[in-house]
């Protein structure tokens, strides 16, 4: 067993990936092994930057929650005060009576609510950690409501941890150099709007953070997944032509944006000008979400 300060550290991909597999999986609309196998570098990247529950009253929210991150919480990283936030508690990606075999007793809640049209039905300053892993992209009205809440509901000093696909990954320079769409996951399915509404570069996330109130402490992005020989081999070649670019250093071009954020403020921007227009304004429309 490795080393490591962070409990995470300490266990490798054959302890982690017990761990997962730990969790309740009825209803769950994939098959965890093959989750795991696709985005274990994901899971551990993105479990190294939430902070370890120091206390038993220690709270953590998730928005967007799925499942497959209780284990982690409960067994690796302590937390007995989670919520789970959904809303859409028919997918199954939570459910009231999902338990992890072998964690210790904690409290669980499931949370359900649209984290860009309603006020978190949370009070102020109450989860010590907010995480918020691949929603982003798929909010389609008004991220900021979002961000906003965050904000509220952390408490002074308080960690957010966020990750994103990154839009100007590799791959999607590749696909755009190749007459295909450049994002991924855009497809529609007819229903509903489950689908990567708006990717965003690292500065991107960097803005929104400090809009939010949040002082970045690490901004970085990881993974760089094969998408096939003649695509590698144009990755390399894009990789090379970008050098000069210096406002899209190598390090920002990973497959994953992983932001860690603390409040420092309250919300200093609740409408950018680089993510939003005015058009609704001036028609003298409300904004969906009510939050100021």
């Amino acid at each position: 067993m490795a080393c490591g300060a962070h409990p995470v550290d300490r266990l490798d991909d054959l302890q982690l990936r017990d761990v997962l597999l730990r969790v309740d999986t009825r209803g769950f609309p994939a098959d965890l092994e093959r989750l795991w196998d696709v985005e274990r570098v994901r899971y551990r990247q993105t479990l190294r930057r939430i902070p370890k529950a120091d206390g038993e009253h220690r709270r953590i929210l998730d928005l967007g929650s799925s499942r497959a991150w209780l284990p982690f919480l409960q067994i690796v990283l302590g937390y007995r005060h989670i919520v789970m936030n959904t809303s859409y508690p028919e997918s199954g990606f939570v459910s009231e009576t999902m338990s992890v075999r072998g964690a210790p007793p904690a409290d669980v809640q499931i949370s359900v609510f649209d984290i860009e049209r309603q006020a978190f039905p949370h009070e102020e300053n109450r989860f010590d950690v907010v995480l918020c892993l691949e929603v982003l992209e798929h909010l389609s009205i008004d991220p900021m409501a979002m961000m906003t809440e965050v904000n509220r509901v952390l408490r002074p000093g308080g960690v957010f941890v966020l990750t994103t696909p990154n839009v100007i990954r590799y791959s999607n320079v590749v696909n755009a150099a190749l007459g295909q769409h450049p994002c991924g996951w855009a497809p529609y399915n007819g229903f509903d709007g489950n689908r990567h509404n708006r990717e965003y570069t690292p500065a991107e996330v960097d803005l929104l953070l400090r809009a939010a109130g949040l002082s970045p402490t690490e901004l970085t992005t990881f993974g760089g997944k094969s998408r096939g020989a003649f695509r590698d081999a144009l990755k390399v070649v894009v990789g090379g032509l970008l050098l000069p670019v210096l406002s899209c250093p190598p390090r920002w071009r990973g497959d994953v944006i992983l932001a860690v954020g603390r409040k420092t403020s309250p919300v200093r921007d609740r409408r950018p000008s680089w993510l939003y227009f005015d058009m609704a304004e001036r028609a003298g429309l409300q904004p969906l979400a009510a939050h100021t």
